[in-house]
């Protein structure tokens, strides 16, 4: 994941303005590779490329700083025990599990059930960044715990907390989608390596 890293760096910077407190991306230089979630519907050859690309592009720099602690912290571990393959294998399928269940949750709800302006505003914006693939590996990690309960709730009351603090907007449906196809992936699908690394 040190690549992605690197990469995702190197896409930023450059396209990057200041705004306020933070950096954020120029749409207009990187629109072509951002997903949005009407596209399922509307443009789905071109959702399904932008599901790809997007995971790439951090929103803004907290967002970017954000993925980069969050794969210091866990991915690190989870690359050494469970190799580079298995850890792209589950950034990048978590993420777009993440994406496509976000976009049809939001497609049967909005408007018909359920119209709010987050939830428009959620419609209407660009899905971006590393996150959800993070949050795939926070499952990934908790699939191999003796008892991943714990880590699992720990995972998700964290994404309440930083959503009550700072989100309020629809970014947990993408979270926690990839948190369950992360832990779904690596406890069911995977095989462990049996190394007795396994988290506590």
């Amino acid at each position: 994941m040190f690549v992605y890293s690197v990469v995702a760096w190197i896409l930023f910077v450059p396209a990057a303005e200041r705004r306020g407190n933070l950096w954020w991306i120029d749409d207009d230089a990187v629109g072509h590779l951002l997903f949005r979630i009407p596209m399922l519907s509307d443009d789905p050859f071109r959702a399904a490329r932008t599901i790809i690309t997007s995971p790439w592009i951090n929103h803004d720099s907290m967002q970017l700083i954000y993925v980069t602690a969050l794969l210091i912290l866990f991915g690190v571990m989870f690359e050494i025990r469970e190799g580079t393959l298995r850890i792209l294998l589950v950034f990048f399928g978590a993420s777009m599990f993440a994406a496509l269940a976000a976009s049809i949750l939001l497609h049967v709800i909005y408007p018909h059930i359920w119209d709010t302006r987050a939830l428009e505003v959620a419609w209407n914006r660009n899905w971006t960044g590393g996150s959800a693939g993070c949050f795939g590996i926070l499952g990934a990690f908790a699939a191999r715990a003796r008892n991943p309960l714990p880590l699992l709730v720990l995972f998700a009351a964290w994404e309440g907390i930083v959503w009550w603090v700072v989100l309020w907007n629809y970014t947990p449906a993408f979270h926690l989608s990839a948190l369950a196809a992360g832990f779904a992936l690596t406890r069911w699908i995977l095989p462990s390596h049996n190394t007795g690394m396994e988290n506590p």
